[in-house]
């Protein structure tokens, strides 16, 4: 009977030593600190225009880091559960290999040049290689760490994950931060396109050199991205011989000033070009072309007021100046300007005028799909679907596919998606 007993109560401790299971507060916390601590960092280094390797942006360490910890967690627990007490040296020989190597990524990244210079292939294969490993790594190091200064002990034989759960764990530690980065580059190629288009050469250029990092195999536009950086660095170092070239004329006149700030702005230098254009813009005979400038300054720094205001200014300039091509280009520029501006102040019956004289002067596909963009934002869905249907008329080559687009998406999502299946009357 005794012997019952006793075999019973062996067997009850078994099972409850078996189940038990260790306290993740403290490693979780620590996780998710040490993931928003070199978030911040790498938004410090990219704030600063370089490249933080081989992340490249805050949200991208943080989704690598949090998606690594669950496996971490699960590692760390094993070695002090098992391999602890299967071999003793072992488990401080890999502690100190973890913590010095942690030591020695950490003092490289510190310590590396983060700046602008030209990246290769090299560089972007082995920032895809080292995003998981660093995650791993540095997340091993701090559990240990942490099981350190708490003196975490787990009993043998506690932790004993089946294979679905290191099948589950190495997946989201691997694939979900694969998917999520492929999505940030998706919309990153997208930006690079509207920089294009705009003229922002130097902002369009960090995008790119970012793409080549995350996604080497990746293309923009139908060429590699490896191909596109190659031809944004030659351009770029093009505009900046010429703002040397003129950098060396001792005159200050306000054409080059301009020409000085529009190089300088192309370049994505806008401190420089604001502090060059300011002086001008405050005379009360400044050029339209000033304004206009620093309006768009202001619009790529979200200064959704002052370019306003410097639109309207560069407006008032040009139509004081006599009737010309030039001077209606520049009428057209200033109200798309001002349209911009107050729509993204949210004053949209303001934004909807200065669409709508834009509109006026120069009715071409741009207009008209700019406007149908407008309207879809605010949820008008039968004026979106009309200005897209005279975009993809006037210049089908352009907007044909972009205003189909457009359209599927009111059909799709907006209120007023019954008016847009009514199809054109």
């Amino acid at each position: 009977m005794r012997q019952v007993q006793a075999d019973i109560h062996h067997q009850s401790s078994d099972l409850v030593k078996f189940n038990a299971v260790p306290d993740r507060t403290v490693p979780i916390v620590a996780g998710l600190f040490m993931a928003s601590l070199s978030g911040w960092w790498v938004q410090t280094v990219r704030n600063a225009g370089g490249l933080s390797l081989p992340y490249v942006r805050a949200d991208i360490v943080i989704v690598n880091f949090l998606c690594m910890l669950p496996l971490a967690i699960v590692i760390s627990e094993w070695m002090l559960g098992t391999l602890k007490y299967l071999n003793f040296r072992l488990f401080k020989f890999v502690n100190l290999v973890v913590l010095g190597g942690a030591l020695l990524i950490l003092a490289l990244e510190i310590s590396s040049s983060q700046g602008n210079g030209t990246l290769s292939g090299y560089d972007a294969w082995e920032s895809f290689l080292l995003r998981p490993v660093f995650a791993f790594w540095l997340n091993l190091a701090l559990l240990f760490t942490v099981g350190l200064c708490f003196r975490t002990e787990i009993p043998q034989g506690t932790v004993q994950p089946g294979i679905l759960v290191w099948l589950v764990l190495s997946v989201s530690a691997l694939v979900v931060p694969a998917f999520y980065i492929q999505s940030r580059v998706d919309e990153i190629v997208v930006k690079i396109d509207e920089y294009l288009g705009s003229g922002r050469l130097g902002d369009a250029r960090q995008l790119v050199r970012e793409v080549c990092i995350l996604s080497p195999w990746g293309k923009i536009g139908g060429q590699p991205a490896g191909d596109v950086a190659r031809d944004l660095d030659h351009s770029y170092f093009e505009v900046d011989q010429n703002l040397a070239l003129l950098g060396q004329k001792s005159a200050q006149n306000e054409e080059l000033v301009y020409h000085r700030a529009r190089l300088l702005a192309i370049l994505g230098e806008r401190t420089p070009a604001e502090n060059l254009l300011l002086p001008w813009y405050e005379k009360p005979t400044a050029s339209p072309l000033i304004s206009q400038l620093l309006g768009n300054i202001y619009q790529q720094e979200n200064d959704w007021t002052d370019s306003e205001r410097a639109y309207r200014k560069s407006l008032n300039a040009w139509e004081k100046l006599p009737a010309s091509q030039q001077q209606q280009a520049g009428i057209v520029s200033a109200w798309k300007g001002i349209a911009f501006a107050e729509r993204k102040r949210g004053n949209y019956e303001e934004a909807e005028t200065a669409y709508l004289s834009a509109l006026s002067l120069a009715p071409t596909a741009d207009q008209h799909f700019l406007l149908a963009k407008f309207y879809e934002d605010t949820q008008q869905t039968e004026k979106a679907r009309d200005h897209a249907y005279q975009a993809m008329a006037l210049d089908t080559a352009r907007y044909g596919v972009s205003g189909k687009e457009l359209i599927t998406s009111l059909q799709q999502q907006h209120f007023g998606c019954l008016q847009v299946w009514r199809g054109r009357d």
